[in-house]
C-alpha cells in the first residue's frame, strides 16, 4: 500500500474524535447502568476470585465441573493483580469497558505500521461502527478479546521476524481455545503455502521450530484440562455440524450482515483486492478459517462471527482508503459518507437498546441472602440467568441452577417437571439433592418467564418465602 502524508493536526483531530466516541460507545453502559452487560459476569467474578484465592496462580484451584474448560491464561493474569490490590470488581467494570478500547488502539498502531497512518486511523472507525465487536464486549468475552490482542501481536512480529511470536502464540493458546484454534490453524495453511517453495529458506525453518514448539507447550498447558476443553471440542468440529453443532449464545449470522452491511461489503472487497498484491498473509487466512466455521456451521460457528468481523475491520478500512482516494468526485465521497453515516445510526442505535440482564435492585437482594441463611446453604436458583449472578456474586455458597450448570443434575425435562408438575413429581427431584439446608432463588425473569405457573409453584406446601430475600426455604421432609 503506498505511503501517504497526513497533516499531523487533522490527524490529531481524527484520532482524539474517534477515540472520544469509542470511549462513549463502551463506557455508556458503565454509566447508564452501573451494571455490566451480558450473560458472563458472574462467571468472570467467580473465576477471578477461585483463581485470586488460590496460590501461586499458576495452581487451578477446585473449580465446577463446567468451568474446567475454561483455559487459565487470562486468570494467571487478574490473580496477581486482584493479590496485589486491584479489586476484582474493577474487571468487571471500568478495566473491561476500556480493554476493547485498548485492543482496537493496538490493533490500529499494527496496522498503520503495515500500511500506514491513515488505514490506522480507519481501524478505530471500523471498530467503532461494528455491532458484532461491540456485542462480544456486551456479552463480557474477556478470554476472546485477551487472546484477540495476543494474536495480532503474533501475526505482526510473524511479518517482523521477530521471536517475540513465541510468547505471544503461545499466550494466545493458553488463554482461549477458539481463538488459539484460529492462530494455530493460520500458521499452519501460512506454512504449507510457503512450504514447497521455501523448505530450504533457514528463516522459513526457523519459523518451523517455533511454530512447532508453540503447539508442543499448548499441549502441555492443556493436558490438566484436555477432554473439556480440547478433546471434547475438537470430536465436535468432527462429528457435529448443522443443526447437530452447538451454535454459541450469539445472534445468526445474517444478522450481523444485514445490521452491519456496509462494513461486511467493504471488508470482502478489501479482502479480495489485497490478495492480488501477492500471497495470502495469516492476516488473509484468519478471517477464511473463521468463515470455514460459519459457512459449514461446525462447532460454535456463531461465535466465530465475533474473530471474523474483528479480522475483517482491517480489510473494510483497506477499502474504504481505496475507494476514497480511486473515486476523487465529490457525489461519490458523499455517497461514501452517507452510507458511514447510516451505518453509524445503526450501531448507536443497537448500543443504546443493550440493557444489563439484572437489575441493581435485584443484584442487592442477592447480596443480602447470607444474612438469612447457613454457611452451609445449598442455593438454586429458577433461571439460568440470575444462577449465574448468584454464582458470581455469592461464590462461598454452593449454587446451583438450570443450563450449564451440574448442580442440580437434572434434565430439561425434570426442570419442566419440577416447575409444572404435582407436588409429588417435586418431592420426588428433590429427593436426588442430598440432605442440606436447601433453599430455591426467585427472580424477576422466573416470574416473567412461567407468568401463571410462577404462583402456584411458589405455593407449595415445601416451600416457605424468606422475607427480604428471594428465597424459598425447603421445610417439607423430603426423606
Amino acid at each position: 500500500m503506498k505511503k501517504v502524508s497526513i497533516n499531523i493536526t487533522w490527524f490529531n483531530i481524527a484520532v482524539g474524535t474517534l477515540f472520544l466516541l469509542l470511549i462513549f460507545k463502551f463506557f455508556y453502559s458503565l454509566f447508564a447502568f452501573d451494571l455490566p452487560l451480558g450473560f458472563d459476569p458472574g462467571m468472570y467474578r467467580y473465576l477471578f476470585i477461585k483463581y485470586a484465592n488460590a496460590w501461586p496462580p499458576i495452581s487451578i484451584p477446585e473449580l465446577r465441573p463446567w468451568a474446567q474448560e475454561y483455559p487459565y491464561g487470562l486468570f494467571i493474569f487478574t490473580s496477581y493483580l486482584i493479590k496485589a490490590g486491584i479489586p476484582v470488581d474493577w474487571f468487571l467494570g471500568w478495566i473491561w469497558n476500556l480493554f476493547p478500547i485498548a485492543l482496537l488502539g493496538v490493533y490500529s498502531v499494527i496496522i498503520a505500521k503495515r500500511e500506514n497512518r491513515a488505514i490506522g486511523v480507519l481501524i478505530l472507525l471500523m471498530g467503532l461502527l461494528s455491532i458484532a465487536y461491540f456485542d462480544g464486549f456486551a456479552q463480557m468475552y474477556w478470554k476472546t478479546y485477551l487472546a484477540l490482542l495476543f494474536l495480532i501481536l503474533s501475526f505482526h512480529c510473524l511479518e517482523r521476524g521477530s521471536l517475540w511470536l513465541l510468547p505471544f502464540g503461545i499466550l494466545t493458546i493458553l488463554t482461549h481455545s477458539q481463538t488459539g484454534l484460529i492462530l494455530g490453524l493460520s500458521l499452519l495453511v501460512w506454512w504449507l503455502v510457503r512450504l514447497p517453495t521455501d523448505w530450504k529458506d533457514p528463516v522459513f525453518r526457523k519459523w518451523t521450530f517455533i511454530f512447532a514448539l508453540i503447539g508442543v507447550l499448548g499441549v502441555i498447558w492443556y493436558i490438566p484440562i484436555w477432554e473439556r476443553a480440547f478433546w471434547s471440542p475438537f470430536k465436535s468440529i468432527l462429528l457435529l455440524r448443522g443443526a447437530d453443532a452447538p451454535a454459541g449464545n450469539f445472534p445468526d449470522t445474517i444478522f450481523y450482515i444485514k445490521n452491519g452491511l456496509v462494513l461486511f461489503v467493504l471488508s470482502i472487497l478489501g479482502w479480495a483486492f489485497s490478495l492480488q498484491s501477492g500471497r495470502a498473509t495469516c492476516w488473509h487466512i484468519a478471517p477464511f478459517i473463521c468463515a470455514v466455521f460459519i459457512v459449514f456451521r461446525l462447532v460454535f460457528y456463531k461465535r466465530f462471527y465475533l474473530q471474523f468481523d474483528f479480522f475483517m475491520l482491517y480489510f473494510a478500512a483497506l477499502a474504504l482508503y481505496g475507494l476514497w482516494n480511486q473515486y476523487k468526485k465529490s457525489f461519490i465521497r458523499i455517497f461514501l459518507i452517507i452510507l458511514l453515516i447510516g451505518q453509524a445510526l445503526v450501531s448507536i442505535l443497537y448500543v443504546l437498546n443493550k440493557e444489563p440482564r439484572m437489575s441493581v435492585e435485584e443484584l442487592e437482594r442477592f447480596l443480602s441472602i447470607p444474612r438469612f441463611v447457613e454457611d452451609n446453604a445449598h442455593i438454586i436458583a429458577l433461571e439460568n440467568n440470575a444462577a449465574v449472578w448468584l454464582l458470581g456474586w455469592l461464590p462461598d455458597y454452593h449454587t446451583g441452577g438450570p443450563g450449564l450448570f451440574d448442580f442440580p443434575a437434572w434434565t430439561y425435562e425434570e426442570w419442566e417437571k419440577f416447575i409444572y408438575g404435582t407436588h409429588q413429581e417435586r418431592l420426588q427431584l428433590m429427593r436426588t439433592l442430598g440432605e442440606h439446608p436447601l433453599y430455591f432463588m426467585t427472580s424477576s425473569l422466573f416470574y416473567a418467564h412461567y407468568g401463571e405457573f410462577a404462583e402456584p409453584f411458589v405455593a407449595d406446601e415445601c416451600f416457605e418465602k424468606v422475607e427480604g430475600t428471594p428465597l424459598l426455604k425447603v421445610v417439607c421432609r423430603i426423606y
